[in-house]
C-alpha cells in the first residue's frame, strides 16, 4: 500500500509559523516557500523560516511591502542567501554551516560576516557553487517569480546660461589688482674717515685728532 500520501509535509510547521505571523504564504515549487508581509528585514524572515525547517532542505523567498526580497536556500551544510534592496545590486552570500549551527544563528541574522562564509572577490558575487545549491530546488533565477525590478528615473538636467556681460564683470571683479612696485631702498650714507686714525671726519673735512 502506498503510504506516501499519508506522510506530512516537512514544511508544514514552517508555513504554519509564517501564517500565524499574518504573512501571505505560497509554495510555488516543491520545497520552496514564498512569503510576503509587512516586514523590512527580508533576510531575517527568510533565515528564520529556513531554521524552522530543521535539517529539511528548503528555499524561502521573503518579500517585503517595499518590494525588497531575500532568497535563502538551505540544504545542510550549504546556506545561500541572495538579497535585493531597491535598485542596488544583488548581494550573494554562501556559507557552509557545521552541525551545531542553524541558519538563524545571531551572526547570520545580523548580516555579519563569519568564518563559515565562502568569500568571493569582489565580495557578494554569485559563484557556480552557490548556483548549484539553487539548482537543487529548480531555481535558475534568484528573483521571485513575477518580481519586476524598480525603475529608477535619472534626475532632470538643469541647464543655466550666464549673460556674457555679467560673466565678464564677474571675472573682472574676481581678478586681483596688480601689486604696486616697491620704492627702491635709500642708499646708505657714505661717512668719510681720517686716513691716519680712522675716526669720522667732521663736516669741515679736518680730523679733530690729527688736525
Amino acid at each position: 500500500m502506498d503510504t506516501s500520501a499519508a506522510q506530512p509535509d516537512p514544511l508544514h510547521q514552517v508555513i504554519e509559523n509564517l501564517e500565524d505571523a499574518e504573512y501571505k504564504v505560497e509554495q510555488p515549487l516543491p520545497g520552496v516557500i514564498r512569503v510576503e508581509g509587512r516586514f523590512s528585514n527580508t533576510e531575517r524572515i527568510a533565515l528564520q523560516a529556513a531554521a524552522d525547517a530543521g535539517d529539511h532542505a528548503v528555499a524561502v523567498w521573503a518579500i517585503s511591502h517595499h518590494d525588497d526580497w531575500t532568497l535563502a536556500a538551505w540544504s545542510r551544510p550549504e546556506l545561500v542567501t541572495i538579497t535585493q534592496r531597491g535598485p542596488a545590486p544583488q548581494r550573494w552570500r554562501h556559507r557552509q554551516l557545521p552541525p551545531q549551527l542553524q541558519p538563524n544563528a545571531p551572526t547570520f541574522l545580523e548580516g555579519a560576516a563569519s568564518r563559515f562564509d565562502i568569500v568571493t572577490r569582489p565580495k557578494h558575487r554569485p559563484t557556480d557553487a552557490a548556483r548549484a545549491v539553487l539548482a537543487e530546488f529548480d531555481i535558475t533565477d534568484p528573483a521571485p517569480p513575477g518580481w519586476v525590478p524598480p525603475v529608477v528615473e535619472a534626475p532632470p538636467v538643469v541647464q543655466t546660461t550666464v549673460p556674457v556681460a555679467a560673466e565678464k564683470a564677474r571675472r573682472a571683479t574676481a581678478t586681483r589688482a596688480p601689486r604696486e612696485p616697491k620704492a627702491p631702498a635709500k642708499p646708505e650714507p657714505v661717512v668719510a674717515v681720517c686716513p691716519s686714525c680712522f675716526m669720522a671726519l667732521p663736516a669741515t673735512g679736518v680730523c679733530d685728532n690729527c688736525g
